[in-house]
């Protein structure tokens, strides 16, 4: 299967999503940190950590762009990441625990995650 250029700009922005998040939370985990109002100095050592899972979806996004029949299966799944992540600061930002601003990247990947869906229905 070949992807069409609606797909390829599809997964390189997804790809292209993560993999700024992930550099965002390696070189500079304050910047989200303050987006959530979190002053803890530890948090700065989760927030690095989360990197690597964020590195890794951004990988495999890239990997769909390679070969999308071998790696099909990244897009469901990164359909279920990203709604339970939407999910998580969804209520975080109804119960007003987090602002519009640290919201967006969630909203983000909601409208990513219903791209994939539609991927795969009607190429995948």
């Amino acid at each position: 299967m070949n992807l069409t250029t609606y797909d390829k700009i599809l997964f390189v922005v997804a790809a292209a999503f993560n993999l700024s998040a992930a550099a965002t939370l390696l070189l500079s985990p304050n910047t989200i940190l303050s987006r959530l109002k979190i002053t803890d100095p530890q948090a700065k050592i989760l927030a690095r950590s989360m990197a690597s899972s964020v590195l890794a979806w951004g990988i495999a996004y890239a990997c769909i762009l390679l070969d999308p029949v071998r790696f099909r299966e990244f897009v469901l799944l990164g359909i279920f990441s990203k709604t339970i992540f939407f999910v998580v600061y969804s209520v975080a930002f109804f119960r007003k625990e987090i602002d519009l601003k640290a919201y967006v990247p969630a909203i983000i990947d909601l409208i990513l995650a219903v791209l994939f869906v539609e991927y795969l229905q009607n190429r995948g």
